[in-house]
């Protein structure tokens, strides 16, 4: 269970990273570009949801006895 933490922490945080740059990018025009712009979001909140879960799984599962 801790390396599916790391994963998640690792994967959501990058994940998050890329929909900011994506949504920016879809920012940028003149005329915003609704495809990128949702992607971006999705990208954003589900990295962050599943950086969020990754820390609470490898506290919950990493003990110093």
């Amino acid at each position: 269970m801790l390396e599916i933490g790391r994963v998640l922490t690792a994967a959501g945080s990058v994940a998050a990273t890329t929909g900011v740059v994506i949504f920016a990018m879809g920012a940028a025009f003149v005329e915003p570009r609704d495809y990128e712009m949702n992607i971006g979001i999705f990208l954003m909140i589900a990295g962050t949801v599943a950086t969020i879960v990754g820390i609470v799984l490898y506290r919950q599962y990493s003990t110093d006895d």
